[in-house]
């Protein structure tokens, strides 16, 4: 009777660990979820920006606005940082910053008005594939994989 009584404290204990340690589990992937969207909005928030800016700003001409976009590179560059906290696609945070540099590096100065658009066309064509690809980092962060059910249990035994 008591060896019984034993057993079921002892898997209640375990059952309990489980339940705890997975809805800690799933809570720690909503905040990364959450975390990852903030960012590849902000990312991509400031990619519009950047682009308006050129188009309408004056940046081929004004040095304050060179000043002022100087600032919205700086800011995407911050972003693109938090985005390689949260997000564990390496490939897809270089693509990132390269698109970010190619917005921010090209000289729209010295570039006619219809090769600034073309520019464009092929920037907003690559922006829209990181944007696939950060979609598809969200929706992977929403699955409970193997690693996840082993860094659980590795609790278990401790470090």
């Amino acid at each position: 009777m008591w060896s019984n009584n034993l057993w079921m404290i002892l898997l209640g204990g375990i059952g309990g660990y489980l339940v705890h340690a997975i809805s800690m589990k799933v809570s720690f992937k909503q905040r990364t979820i959450d975390n990852k969207i903030k960012v590849y909005d902000m990312i991509i928030a400031h990619w519009v920006r950047m682009r308006n800016f050129i188009y309408h700003s004056g940046i081929l001409s004004d040095h304050n606005a060179y000043v002022e976009f100087d600032k919205f590179y700086g800011d995407s560059q911050t972003f693109i940082g938090e985005a390689a906290l949260v997000s564990e696609d390496s490939v897809l945070i270089d693509d990132i910053n390269s698109l970010n540099e190619r917005l921010y590096h090209t000289d729209w100065k010295k570039l006619e008005h219809d090769k600034i658009d073309g520019q464009m066309e092929d920037i907003k064509k690559a922006a829209l594939e990181i944007i696939k690809r950060m979609q598809n980092d969200i929706k992977r962060s929403t699955i409970l994989e193997l690693s996840d059910f082993l860094h659980i249990f590795s609790g278990i035994r401790g470090k």
